[in-house]
């Protein structure tokens, strides 16, 4: 169910405002012309402009359909990504691994279909305060696919530390080839530059 008021507002400030901010976090680690799956993928604003602005052929994946751009979508079970080993040249997890119920299942399944690089950017905090700032925000970001949604928008804020992070990767032998903290709004945020 499409709510059109927050379904309209939602696409715009997806392609005028967040996808612009993605590009800028994301576009220096993209190549001209590889293949990129982006899991999680929402409304696809981000996806389409990475793919228009560093002209990579770029892929969305997604459980439910948020879709509100030209790329191409694939619906998956959330555990299972129904792509053969090393598909793609580069997987991005943008804002998405805190909203699996099982997030190590995601990302391992993005290591198995990427053959160079996964790229990683999620909410983080160092202190309890900064996790309920992060819920919070969270929650206000999403709200309007929840309205439009409810039953469908995954919400279980299962946020890391950077240092949680950093000891997944070790165990999981990716090398961390760049990290950079960021803040949007009111929480932190970390990006991780990711290779097999």
């Amino acid at each position: 169910m499409k709510i059109p008021i927050f379904d309209s507002l939602m696409h715009h400030y997806g392609r005028t405002w967040w996808a612009p901010i993605v590009l800028n976090d994301i576009g220096p680690f993209l190549t001209k012309g590889e293949r990129v799956l982006d899991i999680g993928a929402g409304g696809g604003w981000s996806g389409e402009l990475m793919a228009e602005k560093k002209e990579v052929d770029m892929r969305l994946l997604d459980i439910e359909d948020f879709n509100r751009s030209k790329l191409p979508l694939t619906l998956y079970d959330g555990e299972n990504i129904p792509f053969e080993n090393n598909s793609f040249d580069t997987s991005l997890l943008l804002f998405v691994l805190h909203h699996c119920s099982d997030p190590l299942l995601v990302l391992k399944e993005a290591i198995r279909i990427s053959k160079n690089r996964i790229i990683i950017h999620e909410d983080t905090y160092t202190s309890s305060f900064g996790r309920a700032l992060a819920s919070i925000n969270d929650f206000i970001s999403n709200f309007p696919f929840f309205i439009t949604n409810p039953m469908k928008m995954n919400m279980p804020y299962n946020y890391r530390t950077v240092t949680d992070w950093e000891g997944v990767f070790q165990e999981l032998r990716l090398r961390v080839v760049s990290k950079r903290t960021t803040s949007h709004f009111m929480t932190k945020h970390v990006l991780f530059v990711l290779e097999k």
